[in-house]
């Protein structure tokens, strides 16, 4: 299967990548009625045929499959995690080894179940969802994060470290002081309800790239009010984590409004591609991820697009890169894009008439 190619003779940027946070599963219910789920509201909805996976699952399968992830290759993935003793739980580590995971360290709890998520799905496509808290991933540890480490000898490239939720914040933050030590390029991302103790962790100074949705940067901004727009949203999100890292790089996605990359003091901004959607369930994901394979390719991370046509000009960034991947996720009803691959993004974005820059056609290069 073919894979994306480095954009510079000398390599990948970034030839392994470590990760910490939910692998799971899930299910989907499409709710009757658009209006907000009440507090105390019991509403009919249908069970859907469809298949969730959490966070970490997510991301590192699409940056695997793009960039052609192998134990013994130029690229390495190295999930750190847990499941449950149950048939989901071994299917799940299954499913990572058969995109080239190393998933030595995805070990398994006798005593917790696999995370589970529910997925709820409004007629508008939009929706949400509630995980469970007391599964196996809430022992995953900070001991677990030294312990690969103790083990870890890879001598190539600068790597990815990459801490997303559905495990606790101080073994987060574990990965993130190893990222540190190690001159890694430290991603990570929040929950809105986090966002507060991952500031009293001063996890914040530990991360390169923050990835996060618009609701998460309303809550960084303690902005309540529902009024207010999201370019102040995203300006004072900013303002409140750059006083708190002045170097740090933030990716804010606001669904079909598109997103916002700030980096070195600018504010540069991608429209969404236009699409027919069948489910935004991890499309956010799939943004990161995509933008992390190209990154690791050795893309530059964004550009400022001029006006709201995503195909206005030639793709040239991993944020480009990030939004065609997620555009992609949409079309399907899984949380994982099942076919996604480098051939068919490919594919993809030519039936949508999407032209690439110089670098950009080298990714996909046979």
């Amino acid at each position: 299967m073919r894979h994306l190619k480095p954009v510079n003779h000398t390599g990948l940027r970034y030839d392994h990548i470590v990760a910490t946070g939910g692998i799971g599963w899930g299910i989907f219910f499409s709710l009757n009625g658009n209006h907000s789920l009440g507090r105390n509201e019991s509403r009919l909805a249908t069970l859907l045929p469809y298949s969730d996976f959490c966070k970490q699952h997510i991301i590192m399968h699409y940056v695997a499959v793009l960039l052609g992830a192998k134990i013994d290759g130029p690229f390495k993935s190295f999930p750190i995690g847990k499941v449950g003793k149950d048939e989901v739980g071994m299917s799940l580590i299954e499913q990572m080894n058969a995109v080239g995971m190393n998933t030595q360290h995805v070990t398994v709890s006798d005593t917790d179940r696999t995370l589970f998520s529910v997925c709820f799905q409004y007629p508008d496509n939009s929706g949400g969802n509630i995980t469970t808290a007391n599964s196996a991933c809430r022992n995953v540890s900070p001991e677990d994060i030294s312990h690969f480490f103790e083990t870890f000898k890879h001598t190539g490239n600068r790597g990815i470290i990459l801490a997303v939720p559905e495990v606790s914040l101080v073994t987060r933050r574990k990965l993130l002081e190893y990222g540190r030590e190690r001159n890694s390029f430290n991603i990570a991302s929040i929950l809105s309800s986090e966002v507060n103790d991952f500031r009293q962790l001063n996890g914040f100074a530990l991360v390169d790239l923050l990835s996060i949705n618009i609701d998460e940067a309303r809550s960084i901004a303690e902005i309540t009010d529902e009024s207010v727009k999201g370019e102040t949203i995203i300006e004072t999100c900013i303002e409140f984590l750059t006083a708190l890292n002045p170097t740090i790089t933030i990716l804010i996605t606001d669904g079909a409004n598109g997103n916002y990359c700030y980096e070195k003091g600018q504010v540069k901004f991608t429209p969404a591609m236009d699409v027919a959607v069948t489910s935004t369930a991890g499309a956010g994901d799939a943004f990161l991820a995509g933008t992390i394979a190209g990154l690791c390719a050795g893309l530059p991370l964004a550009k400022n697009k001029k006006g709201t046509l995503f195909s206005a000009s030639p793709l040239e960034t991993a944020v480009e890169l990030g939004t065609l991947l997620a555009s992609m996720s949409v079309t399907s009803n899984d949380t994982i894009h099942p076919t996604a691959n480098t051939e068919t993004l490919h594919g993809f974005a030519k039936e949508n008439a999407i032209t690439f820059g110089s670098d950009f056609s080298r990714l996909f290069e046979c």
